[in-house]
């Protein structure tokens, strides 16, 4: 193809795929930081852990509530990291990224094909950019967390679903079965839309494809209980622990609990709104597609313990039901190519704002900043956290070092007293005014460095005055 020629057709959704991959990266390296706390400790603890031999052990991991798919796949390629040289934390945490960017890139290509056969090319081709460019979705994209990774064989899943529906195929069943088996496995409340999937595929009689699907997920299974009884010690370890603290005890609530209603506000701070009208008439038509949001929706509500990142796998979904009307007003009320995409270009920059200029607060960044820092210091031989939750921010990954770890938070401060005078902690990392000035500098150690809220302390060198800044008070 000469640089002059125009892009083949399907030369274009691969390459908003890949765009959407390098924004998703761009976003999440511009602010660091986790989006939870359990982008830490789901799965990069883990598998550091497998890497590199030590780590953080979360509460999850003691039950037994996760299973090793995710972090042995990223605990290999952190030791392949390390074989080469790679162990800075910001070079790994790169790693990361970059491997999570580019499965949401297959999950987009999914995406596209799914809106395409439901709605056509130009549909598809103006969700898979409103997709990748729209900020509620980068701050999650190329993040570790199980809510945004399992979005991607979903798609796969609905997209084979779809498929299985138009055309009863023993093998458009099995891979549809196959993909939401993967969706499971990275996160077990995925489980929720093999139902709608089921009900589809019932209502339109397509036994050939019931019976692929079923045969996918059996697959999967047979590979998770295997999983398990190697890791575990008894097949499917994970699954039970999963839903007895979950669903038959009532565990989750001890996170907190909120009312039904809770995610309807939640969920319109998290979508693009302009599309609202175009979506209410995707969704009236009352599809697959429609039938996966509006459950999934429903299930998550009825629960009593919710957090926003539960919503991530809806945000591709409330897409792809908007890009078909969207489609059609535009092409009826906007002629010029220009235009369109000029609308287009705005919108996604409006976008790109929201995840980068005005992104929300809570994201950890100066004290995972600090941590990195920290952990880089020769003289480190020990660190005490004040001012954060035990699960807040601490954990080996961006540490990077096998010392002592001592976490309080503000309300446990005074527990730090007797600690502040054992020789082994030679640091302290103080967020906030949890732990005053005063009581850091009697105990010997001076400031180190700043990042805004956050405050890094060392013992002070011997005849040096406590409290003598040793380095420059700001920075990245």
């Amino acid at each position: 193809m000469t640089p002059s020629s125009p892009l083949k057709p399907a030369a274009w959704e691969r390459r908003i795929a890949v765009a959407g991959a390098l924004l998703a990266v761009a976003v999440v390296a511009l602010k660091r930081g986790r989006q939870h706390p359990d982008e830490v400790f789901q799965f990069l603890e883990p598998a550091h852990g497998l890497a590199f031999g030590y780590w953080l052990v979360a509460w999850e991991w003691v039950e037994g509530l996760r299973n090793w798919a995710v972090p042995g796949v990223l605990g290999g390629i952190l030791a392949l990291c390390g074989r080469m040289g790679l162990e800075h934390p910001w070079a790994l945490a790169s790693v990361v990224w970059v491997c999570c960017a580019a499965v949401q890139a297959w999950g987009t290509l999914a995406l596209f094909r799914l809106v395409e056969e439901r709605d056509g090319r130009e549909a598809a081709l103006l969700a898979a950019a409103v997709h990748v460019t729209w900020g509620g979705w980068l701050l999650y994209a190329a993040r570790p967390l199980a809510d945004s990774l399992s979005v991607a064989p979903l798609l796969g899943a609905l997209l084979w679903s779809w498929r299985a529906r138009a055309r009863d195929g023993l093998r458009e069943g099995f891979w549809s079965g196959l993909l939401l088996g993967l969706a499971f496995v990275v996160r077990y409340p995925s489980a929720v839309f093999g139902v709608p999937i089921a009900v589809s595929l019932l209502g339109a009689r397509r036994w050939r494809s019931l019976a692929g699907g079923a045969l996918g997920v059996g697959a999967v299974m047979l590979g998770l209980g295997l999983l398990d009884w190697l890791t575990w010690g008894a097949p499917w370890h994970t699954l039970w622990k999963y839903f007895e603290f979950n669903i038959v005890s009532g565990g989750s609530a001890k996170f907190g609990t909120k009312p039904a209603w809770w995610y309807l506000p939640t969920l319109a701070g998290m979508v693009p709104l302009l599309l609202v009208w175009h979506f209410g008439r995707g969704l009236g038509r009352r599809d697959l597609l429609g039938g996966a949001f509006v459950f999934y929706f429903g299930v998550m509500s009825l629960l009593a313990h919710k957090e926003v990142r539960f919503l991530a796998p809806l945000l591709p979904l409330f897409v792809a039901l908007a890009a078909g009307p969207l489609w059609r007003t535009l092409s009826q009320r906007v002629r010029s190519r220009r235009v369109m995409g000029g609308l287009v270009g705005v919108y996604a920059l409006s976008s790109l704002a929201a995840a980068t200029v005005q992104m929300p607060d809570g994201l950890a960044t100066e004290e995972i900043d600090a941590l990195v820092f920290a952990g880089q210091d020769s003289s480190l031989t020990g660190l005490i956290v004040a001012g954060q939750k035990e699960w807040n921010i601490s954990g080996r990954f961006y540490l990077r070092r096998d010392v002592p770890l001592l976490v309080r938070p503000e309300n446990r401060v005074r527990e730090l007293d007797g600690a502040l005078t054992e020789p082994q902690f030679s640091h302290v990392l103080v967020n906030g005014t949890a732990l005053g000035a005063r009581q850091v500098e009697t105990a010997g150690f001076c400031v180190l460095r700043r990042w805004g809220g956050a405050v890094l302390w060392r013992r002070c060198p011997s005849g040096s005055g406590s409290g003598e800044l040793l380095t420059s008070p700001s920075g990245p």
